[in-house]
């Protein structure tokens, strides 16, 4: 069977850690392939809704949805074929090399060389297939784990990753927006927590702006940055000024 592209449905989504609720009523849908960033200051719940989404936070009150089933019910090796989840930190200790690492992906899909050899050409690391974990820099560890998710997926699916831009030099940090942008066109949903605003201009096709646990902005990127918006939000001014930005070719 050819995996379709996902169909996500957020209900009234609840989610607290101990005695703090983290999300609050958050509603969103989204069929098929795009780049979704969500933004918002620290501590609105960015990372508490994509642990939702990926089914390792089960809500208090609510549900998520993949393809009409919740996703904290979906079987565990259905869920790794669907959905890729890449964390804020690796927490990858295991003598592995790059290869393995990437290859750790494919485990409940089974082995694939292609896809592994495929996802190492994406992130640039193909020079550095045989180095091993603990021989990397921050920023290559980052595109390691990034490069883990691309080969998890051998279909369209649900890509979820927390700021996976943030340990990255500007160049890397395009490349690898790109790349996520180029896997939408086969049907995944990529959605990603970004904190830069200019990034997440460039590069996202919708924004869900989060603030103090409640979705209060899903649409398109150029209305949900508009200044007065981000300003109820983060507090701070903004205004459109020229500036430069770095263009680099389609993928």
């Amino acid at each position: 069977m050819i995996p379709h592209a996902p169909r996500l449905a957020v209900e009234d989504l609840h989610a607290r850690y101990r005695d703090r609720e983290v999300l609050r009523g958050i509603r969103v849908r989204h069929s098929g392939g795009a780049l979704v960033a969500v933004v918002g200051p620290n501590a609105a719940g960015k990372t508490t809704l994509l642990r939702c989404l990926a089914g390792l936070l089960r809500p208090t009150r609510g549900a998520v949805y993949l393809d009409d089933r919740p996703v904290h019910r979906l079987p565990a090796r259905i869920r790794a074929r669907r959905i890729a989840y890449v964390p804020q930190r690796p927490g990858l200790y295991a003598p592995y090399t790059v290869r393995e690492t990437v290859a750790l992906g494919r485990y409940a899909a089974g082995p694939d060389p292609s896809a592994v050899d495929t996802a190492l050409a994406q992130t640039g690391l193909l020079e550095l297939a045989g180095r091993r974990w603990s021989e990397l820099s921050a920023g290559q560890q980052q595109r390691a784990v990034i490069a883990r998710a691309l080969a998890q997926l051998g279909g369209p699916g649900l890509l979820l990753l927390d700021e996976p831009t943030a340990a990255l030099d500007l160049r890397h940090a395009l490349d690898t927006l790109q790349v996520l942008r180029a896997r939408t066109r086969s049907g995944t949903l990529v959605v990603a927590t970004i904190h830069d605003l200019n990034l997440a201009a460039a590069f996202a096709q919708e924004i869900w702006l989060l603030d103090a646990g409640r979705l209060v902005y899903a649409g398109p990127a150029d209305e949900a940055l508009r200044p007065r918006r981000l300003e109820a939000v983060f507090q701070v001014g903004f205004q459109h000024r020229r500036c430069l930005v770095p263009v680099l070719p389609e993928i």
